[in-house]
């Protein structure tokens, strides 16, 4: 069990109980609409998926906020050679589609990533070309389209730690006046085989 909570947000890693619950989520046809793998996902699909994401190397967060699960972020495949992942998130209620849920809960995820971790200077993310909603929101953060992708469907964005800093000190600063003065990233957890050695000793 891994937690990390700020400005009001706590991310909860995904454990064998919550997967029923993400399979319903994402096969919501307004979830799986802007996903690359849009077919319907069965129970036993949940389970193998689960086993293989259930590692040190991807990290899969229930998001809760104002007392709901209203979401699922992620930062997955990460590869120590190269030093990044992927990212990736979704907010399943409805009612919070327009709420500060996401933007809460990305910053959370890429502050512990580059903060706290200290392991990566990346972060990835792939968008569907026509997901504009998507495409706006990780400009927001300061991702950027990578070299070759203007045609691509499913198209590589890159935030680089040094834009980050500059964005992201920016949105840090409005996200704490937003919630509150909520701004201090908490985590807590047990040491195990499925997290990577720099969480294992924060924890």
């Amino acid at each position: 069990m891994l937690i990390l909570e700020q400005y009001g947000v706590r991310l909860v890693r995904v454990q064998e109980k919550d997967i029923e619950l993400i399979r319903t989520w994402r096969n919501q046809p307004d979830v799986a609409g802007f996903m690359e793998y849009r077919k319907h996902i069965t129970s036993e699909e949940q389970k193998i998926w689960f086993r293989s994401i259930n590692n040190k190397n991807n990290y899969y967060f229930i998001i809760e906020y104002e007392g709901k699960q209203v979401g699922l972020i992620n930062s997955k495949n990460y590869d120590p050679k190269v030093g990044f992942g992927e990212g990736g998130i979704f907010i399943s209620d409805k009612e919070y589609i327009n709420s500060f849920a996401a933007v809460f809960a990305s910053l959370c995820l890429l502050n512990f990533m580059f903060e706290k971790l200290g392991v990566s200077q990346v972060s990835r993310v792939r968008v569907l070309k026509n997901n504009e909603r998507a495409i706006q929101y990780n400009k927001l953060l300061g991702y950027k389209l990578m070299p070759g992708q203007e045609e691509i469907e499913n198209q590589l964005y890159e935030l680089h730690i040094s834009d980050y800093k500059t964005i992201g000190g920016k949105l840090n600063k409005t996200a704490t006046l937003l919630s509150g003065g909520n701004s201090e990233l908490k985590y807590k957890g047990e040491v195990c085989d499925e997290n990577m050695e720099a969480i294992n000793a924060l924890l």
